[in-house]
């Protein structure tokens, strides 16, 4: 299955739709696609979120531009943005406290326990985007 074949159904369980039974795929995609027809005037959804998020959205919550490469690139590509944006924001986060530990007041200071979180939160991401480099 793919997620051409269950474009509602892969909105809504990702990849976790590989492991269905294909008439029971067909069924659940018959079913919200007709309630997605059904409320299309409607405006946002959902799972029309849900879609379009899980259709390589980039940090700027657009389609990462196909330019003729495979849809594996775009999603490693929109990753990578979302991921980049994410580390951008938690180490202007950390360095703005950093600014508080040493210039701002006592009662505006945040705790070792957060640095250290924000710090392994960064990590995390940094090795994301490593991961994702790699597989783009």
């Amino acid at each position: 299955m793919t997620s051409s074949l269950y474009p509602y159904l892969f909105a809504t369980l990702g990849d976790a739709v590989e492991r269905l039974p294909d008439d029971l795929a067909k069924a659940l995609e018959t079913t919200l696609g007709s309630t997605m027809r059904a409320h299309a005037d409607e405006g946002i959804t959902l799972l029309s979120c849900l879609q379009r998020i899980r259709h390589v959205d980039a940090a700027d919550g657009q389609p990462w531009p196909d330019k003729g490469r495979k849809q594996c690139f775009g999603f490693a590509m929109a990753r990578i943005d979302r991921a980049n944006a994410g580390l951008t924001l938690l180490l202007e986060l950390l360095h703005a406290i950093e600014r508080l530990r040493v210039d701002g007041d006592a009662d505006q200071q945040v705790g070792d326990d957060v640095r250290e979180g924000l710090l392994l939160a960064c990590r995390g991401l940094a090795e994301y985007v490593d991961v994702q480099l790699r597989v783009a």
